[in-house]
């Protein structure tokens, strides 16, 4: 049957910096922006359930998991380290081994930047800072055959806003690369051999604007080295204006209603 709406809940692992709230929202907002063009393309209508797992520590009851209430759980970017032992990553870790261990065929899991780092640090995976650096702004990411065969796709390469300087090292088991940066990032999307969970580094919720407002930003407070953010700037600013942040977005929605197939 062919799937018309989809009930989906968000797990918010940091809130943007306000000069990027004042233009685009808190994650909620941009993820709605995305997914939503992604839905109307797909002929779908998406209702959100948004949850603070960093200061409130709330989460999807287990229970409404068990009854098939959400038929995926999204996991945002974050400017926390995934390999960090802080209390609520903890946390965040033990509910995601939770679900993917007890609960594998009641919900998918989506990951992206640190989200797509605690799901696969969550099935076993080893995640840590990138001896590579950082990987900032506009990036091409180059498709395996497995990853075009998956996705179902003739194109080599997409193009995504990159923000990070962590990275997957070594996948767990039962998960393979779909996508990488050459001397950089191996493992930038992936997917469970169970069809569970579907993961990308970059973001493609950050639009070009809230990428440069951001470069910007940790540039002038000395987060980013100043030659690296004006690098990345000048590739933003005379990079072409398609991407694949809908694109893929488009291929979340697929993989959530199981039209993805080896």
């Amino acid at each position: 049957m062919t799937r018309t709406e989809l009930h989906l809940a968000l797990l918010k692992n940091d809130t943007p910096m306000p000069e990027v709230m004042e233009h685009v929202g808190d994650y909620l907002q941009q993820f709605d922006t995305v997914f939503k063009k992604a839905a109307d393309n797909e002929h779908l209508v998406l209702t959100w359930d948004a949850f603070d797992v960093v200061n409130k520590q709330e989460y999807p009851s287990m229970e409404d998991i068990d009854n098939g209430k959400y038929d995926a759980i999204l996991l945002t970017g974050s400017k926390h380290n995934a390999h960090d032992n802080e209390p609520w990553i903890l946390k965040l870790v033990d509910f995601i081994q939770q679900v993917q261990t007890k609960h594998v065929d009641k919900t998918k899991i989506v990951g992206i930047c640190f989200g797509h780092q605690i799901i696969l640090r969550a099935a076993g995976g080893v995640t840590g800072k990138n001896e590579a650096g950082w990987e900032l702004g506009w990036t091409q990411l180059k498709l395996t055959e497995e990853g075009k065969k998956y996705l179902k796709t003739e194109r080599d390469t997409i193009r995504i806003n990159q923000f990070h300087q962590d990275h997957v090292s070594v996948l767990p088991n039962g998960y393979r690369s779909l996508a990488y940066t050459k001397g950089s990032t191996p493992n930038h999307i992936t997917v469970s051999n169970n069809q569970q969970c579907f993961t990308i580094q970059g973001h493609p919720e950050f639009s070009r604007d809230t990428m440069r407002t951001m470069l910007t930003v940790r540039r002038d407070n000395g987060v980013l080295d100043k030659d690296m953010a004006n690098r990345a700037l000048d590739i933003l600013a005379n990079a072409p204006p398609e991407m694949e942040d809908v694109w893929f977005a488009e291929r979340a929605l697929d993989f959530i209603c199981e039209r993805l197939h080896d």
